[in-house]
């Protein structure tokens, strides 16, 4: 079984530190075009087939910490939240720490019909709704690409840990979340129905899908 992965940049001995979590399937090329604010190292990670406690390298000299995820990565980061330094807080995008629930993440039948149904027609449908058309398509497809059973592998081994959460607390203090009004993934009114109940400020997409990053260009500009 797989670990999670991580790159780790810094150029200097930063106080600072972003991290990003990435969605199901994808790697740090998703977001390679956004520039990481001076001052900041940068970690990003990604495959949550397992999350353990030693996946992440120690934080403890940094001052400051925000995490950024993405869709699935929302549910990482909120389940590691205990590996982040006290006042760590997070921004979540087209995500909940509910990935599988049918109130407040993808609907149940539709994650399992993904998940059984997996192959590489079906991946390519599913990257399609992802990208909302054939616009962001092409860009999307020209990032690092991992193989369909690595999916599938890691999307069944997040089934088996998300099946049954129910809506407590998140463990992590999201202070915000953007929510696009054409997420054809995660459904927008379970996002904004579990944010509000927790009084995270909610940011709207308008006209935007599930993956939103072609509105940045920097980190800041998330931030």
């Amino acid at each position: 079984m797989n670990t999670l992965l991580h790159q780790y940049s810094s150029d200097i001995k930063a106080e600072r530190l972003l991290i990003y979590f990435t969605g199901w399937g994808t790697t740090p090329e998703v977001v390679g075009h956004l520039s990481v604010p001076e001052g900041w190292d940068y970690l990003t990670c990604w495959d949550y087939t397992t999350l353990k406690d030693g996946d992440l390298p120690d934080l403890s000299q940094y001052r400051k910490v925000i995490v950024v995820a993405w869709s699935m990565g929302v549910w990482a980061a909120d389940k590691l939240a205990h590996l982040f330094p006290e006042d760590t807080y997070g921004v979540a995008i087209n995500g909940t720490p509910l990935p599988m629930h049918n109130d407040y993440g993808i609907p149940d039948l539709i994650f399992q019909g993904t998940l059984d149904g997996l192959n590489d027609e079906n991946r390519a449908r599913f990257d399609r709704r992802m990208c909302g058309g054939k616009s962001l398509l092409a860009l999307y497809q020209s990032f690092s690409a991992r193989s369909t059973d690595d999916l599938r592998d890691e999307l069944l081994s997040v089934y088996e840990q998300v099946k049954g959460l129910d809506a407590s607390t998140p463990s992590l203090a999201w202070r915000k979340a953007y929510v696009g009004t054409k997420d054809l993934i995660v459904p927008p009114d379970n996002q904004t129905n579990y944010w509000s109940r927790f009084g995270t400020e909610v940011r709207i997409l308008d006209d935007i899908g599930h993956y939103p990053f072609t509105l940045f260009a920097t980190w800041d500009e998330v931030l």
